[in-house]
């Protein structure tokens, strides 16, 4: 009976003293005074055990911003595999006589997020794309069109951004609506002239592109804070858009960016202006039509692979093109091009895949809605279930290393952890989120998600908290 007294004593006393590097570093970054009230959810496990290392509230569920873009891409990758494309369709309805379309010049939108991106093309290409269908559409034999241009957006019946995202948002160009077509990532420039003084107006001086019927209020005055403090406010498919905050002064040309009205209708006017300019004339006219025929397809345009896509969501934190994905996944699992229907199959697709999904309530695919909650326990769990998905290495290149790509970056400069680990990084006003994958000085492979949501200090030493918190999982774990 002493022996075991004894063996049981001495192997509790082992298991705390296993268990004690993770407790200290919890301790010490939670008596954190500005996390006093501010709830924490910390998951950090061994990929080989499946053991946790490092529990904080794990199970609580909480708002994760743009890590929630993880679980949107991995869903994305084992569902529709890293070779995925999307596809516009460009053909006409009505008939050709020597040359001339009497009728209807279609694209069917297929909800590629990468047509003129920015990610994808320099700066001076991005219309390259519009050109290539320009002449495409004329060797076809049409030189001249008599009816009008259309665009087919039937592929998603949802062409609004989710409905919990907050006003603040939409106008801006993270908050660009996702829909059956997007086009320079749905985002236009407003060029600014600053005065010279401190209060001065800021003046409009341009627009890059230009944009169909815009109307725009502008409040914005020239400041001493060299921070661009301006936001764009307006609703999605509505033309009139207000500005308001501030700008440097003594700008002769500042830019910002905001998220453009009606992509359809740009889209419109810029394939018509790219036909124009290669001599195919388009005289505009009423005509009815039979609906879109496969028969009338002149060529099929693809999106770069859901590989090279998932990148620019994950690096870059694109909203956008999260949102494609969780509307498209809508679409594939649940037969309906929605964000209700994505939201939906997303955590019904890992429910079924054996993860507790009780207390994920997901909104939308980005991140950006406040109404997102996920626990670093789920969050990590669905990070270990993709380390034997045939596509891990796509995932994890996706996730950018630390102090070198991506939104990563902005972290960890002059630290030891630069480029030992792959992390996405989530941030929004009281909510700053990590989570990923990293091997440990001992050669531990770990995954984890630490989330903070409404501390008292500063976004900037909250961040700062969380690299410390890392750097010493690495040494000490």
């Amino acid at each position: 009976m002493q022996k075991t007294i004894y063996l049981l004593f001495f192997m509790s006393n082992v298991y705390a003293a296993l268990a004690q590097p993770g407790q200290e570093l919890l301790k010490h970054f939670t008596n954190n005074p500005d996390f006093k009230q501010a709830p924490i959810s910390i998951s950090v496990r061994n990929c080989n055990t499946g053991e946790e290392l490092m529990p904080q509230q794990s199970s609580w569920s909480i708002t994760p911003a743009s890590v929630l873009k993880l679980v949107t891409s991995a869903t994305a990758l084992e569902v529709l595999g890293k070779d995925f494309r999307f596809e516009t369709k460009v053909g006409y309805a009505g008939s050709m006589t020597q040359k001339t379309l009497q009728g209807k010049l279609i694209v069917l939108a297929g909800g590629d997020p990468s047509l003129g991106s920015a990610y994808f093309h320099a700066k001076d290409q991005k219309h390259e794309f519009l050109s290539s269908w320009a002449q495409k559409i004329k060797l076809s034999g049409i030189d001249t069109i008599r009816g009008n241009i259309e665009i087919d957006q039937s592929i998603y019946p949802d062409r609004d951004v989710p409905r919990s995202w907050i006003w603040e948002d939409l106008g801006n160009y993270y908050g660009a609506v996702a829909g059956p077509i997007a086009l320079y990532d749905n985002t236009f420039e407003l060029v600014f002239q600053t005065a010279s003084n401190k209060g001065g107006p800021a003046v409009i001086i341009d627009t890059l592109p230009k944009i169909p019927g815009l109307i725009v209020q502008n409040e914005v005055v020239s400041s001493n804070d060299q921070r661009d403090m301006a936001y764009v406010f307006g609703s999605p498919f509505d033309s009139f858009r207000v500005i308001k905050g501030t700008l440097p002064v003594n700008k002769a040309s500042f830019r910002i960016r905001a998220s453009i009205p009606d992509p359809a209708a740009l889209l419109v006017q810029d394939l018509k202006q790219a036909l124009e300019e290669i001599g195919v004339v388009i005289i505009p006219a009423d005509y009815s039509s039979p609906s879109f025929q496969s028969n009338t397809i002149l060529f099929t345009h693809e999106s770069p692979p859901l590989s090279e896509l998932i990148k620019v969501i994950n690096h870059e934190s694109m909203n956008l093109c999260a949102e494609h994905l969780c509307k498209h996944l809508g679409l594939v699992l649940n037969g309906t091009g929605t964000t209700e229907a994505g939201v939906k199959a997303i955590v019904n697709y890992w429910k079924n895949r054996g993860i507790d999904t009780e207390f994920f309530f997901m909104a939308d695919g980005s991140g950006l809605s406040r109404a997102n909650a996920i626990s670093a326990e789920t969050l990590v769990n669905i990070l270990i279930e993709m380390k034997s998905s045939r596509y891990f290495e796509d995932y994890l290149s996706s996730i950018p290393l630390t102090g070198l790509e991506g939104t990563m970056q902005f972290y960890f400069h002059d630290s030891f952890l630069k480029g030992k680990a792959h992390a996405k990084s989530g941030s929004m006003t009281r909510v700053r989120s990590f989570a990923g994958y990293m091997t440990t000085r001992t050669g531990t492979p770990l995954a984890f998600a630490i989330m903070v949501n409404n501390f008292s200090g500063s976004s900037m030493d909250t961040a700062k908290k969380m690299e410390e918190l890392m750097e010493n999982i690495y040494l000490q774990l």
